[in-house]
């Protein structure tokens, strides 16, 4: 499976706010979850796969990009897809 990480996802909340140069820019809120988008996923994930209206992030526009999204990044961890770096 290959997978790209995206983690919190964010969206507008319809609210414009402006900086301190006077520069407008949308106010986000964070979606619920912990995001993953993948290729070739196993069934033992279909549970946790989520059809969005829009998505944000797709695997260079490809149309076979699956979005799965978690409780939290633990719970993806748990399922062992991601191999953490140990510490030297």
């Amino acid at each position: 499976m290959i997978y790209d990480l995206i983690g919190t996802m964010y969206t507008p909340t319809g609210v414009m706010l402006t900086d301190s140069e006077g520069l407008e820019y949308p106010e986000m809120t964070a979606v619920d979850g912990y995001h993953v988008n993948a290729l070739d996923v196993p069934a033992e994930l279909d549970a946790f796969v989520v059809i969005p209206t829009t998505a944000q992030r797709m695997f260079a526009g490809r149309e076979d990009t699956v979005c799965l999204k978690f409780t939290d990044r633990a719970e993806w961890l748990t399922l062992g897809f991601e191999e953490l770096e140990e510490a030297l």
